[in-house]
């Protein structure tokens, strides 16, 4: 990938795990790529870190002490300022129960540990760039709701006029 892409690709990344070498080894495969990289230790900092950050990216850890990943995504997914962000899990945790709950409270994907760079870097290319491209969605399906509606405006402004003409 040349510098150029990986610039354009690159997005902001909250990494939430409460072991720092866990942090380190996902900040050693995502910052080469360009990654703008913020770091929460538990979920209450990652809720925090999320609402006033506002990344485009989460990959949040499941096993944490003061609330785990499953409640820190539950309440990402409940605020109106975070619950767009993508939420990939990444976790020891393989059983399919695990993999089945971490949808189930809004995570788009499921990464098990140890994880190799390569799969990380791929997952987080492919979600933010789901992410861009459904933001684009939203923004062109807004605007067209806007031409729409000034359309429908000016017809009825129309029809009015040749009402008042025709009497």
């Amino acid at each position: 990938m040349s510098t150029e892409q990986t610039a354009s690709a690159a997005g902001t990344i909250l990494l939430v795990d409460d072991r720092p070498e866990n942090l380190q080894l996902l900040r050693d495969a995502l910052v080469p790529q360009g990654h703008r990289i913020l770091v929460a230790p538990s979920g209450p900092a990652a809720l925090r870190v999320a609402a006033g950050k506002e990344p485009d990216l989460i990959l949040l850890d499941i096993v944490m002490p003061e609330m785990d990943g499953y409640e820190t995504c539950r309440r990402l997914k409940g605020d109106e300022r975070t619950c767009e962000i993508p939420v990939v899990f990444i976790t020891a945790r393989d059983e399919k129960e695990s993999l089945l709950r971490g949808f189930a409270v809004g995570g788009v994907d499921y990464i098990t540990k140890p994880f190799a760079a390569e799969e990380v870097q791929a997952r987080v290319r492919t979600h933010l760039e789901n992410s861009r491209l459904t933001r684009a969605v939203l923004r062109n399906n807004a605007e067209l709701e806007r031409q729409a509606d000034e359309l429908r405006a000016a017809n009825l402004r129309l029809q009015e006029e040749i009402g008042r003409r025709e009497r």
